[in-house]
């Protein structure tokens, strides 16, 4: 075999550098891709995990407060008299009751031509009284109102009442020819009726001095507290 000419030998030495070149680049290259969740946790070094708030504890129920019963009224003392004055619903007449113990006194006028005195008993905030001429008044007071049924003149009628301070009230004066009553409103108006036999609306009453003139003839009242009798 004959020998390698120098110019044969340089190329083949060539040729061999290059191949080692290659090579060492292909195993020198890029690293491979990390796992999915390593690049991840990289990316997001500080991420806390998801906190879950605390649950919430409900209040305790509130247990619903019932009203207090509304407190009855009591009646008047025993003792005590009160006199309670107001109309019929249909404002046909004024109406007066006076009670004191366990007995009442009422007096129903239209302050023209009809009226009714009654008496009766008043037991236990109940009242029952009734006329000489059959008229009827029944009810009940407590320490403020009274309330009931009348008849006048074959009629029924409901009435309520409030209990009046002086002056207001019931008074009656009675003189050789007349009876005449009153009642005095709370506002200062008056309704009463001169019965003389042809019954008439009364004169002025003043009750501060509890005077009157009736036909020409001073006459003192009575004020009415709700014990007497006709």
């Amino acid at each position: 075999m004959g020998q390698r000419s120098p110019l044969v030998t340089l190329v083949a030495t060539a040729v061999g550098l290059v191949g080692l070149l290659v090579v060492n680049s292909t195993q020198t290259g890029a690293p491979a891709a990390e796992p999915a969740a390593e690049q991840s946790a990289s990316a997001n070094p500080t991420s806390a995990p998801p906190t879950t708030a605390p649950p919430t504890t409900a209040p305790p129920a509130q247990t619903p407060t019932s009203p207090a019963p509304e407190q009855t009224t009591a009646p008047p003392a025993a003792e005590d008299p009160a006199v309670y004055v107001g109309r019929t619903a249909g404002r046909e007449a004024t109406v007066a009751v006076a009670v004191k113990g366990t007995k009442a006194v009422a007096y129903i006028c239209d302050g023209s031509r009809v009226e009714a005195w009654l008496t009766g008993t008043f037991t236990a905030g109940q009242f029952v009284l009734r006329s000489r001429t059959g008229e009827r008044l029944t009810g009940v007071a407590t320490a403020k109102t009274a309330s009931g049924e009348l008849t006048l003149r074959g009629r029924s009628l409901r009435f309520t009442a409030t209990l009046a301070g002086p002056p207001s009230g019931l008074y009656r004066a009675k003189n050789s020819t007349s009876t005449i009553g009153w009642i005095v409103l709370p506002d200062g108006s008056q309704v009463g009726i001169d019965n003389d036999g042809t019954p008439a609306a009364a004169p002025p009453l003043d009750p501060a001095t509890r005077s009157a003139t009736v036909n020409g003839a001073a006459v003192t009242a009575q004020s009415i507290a709700g014990d007497e009798t006709f």
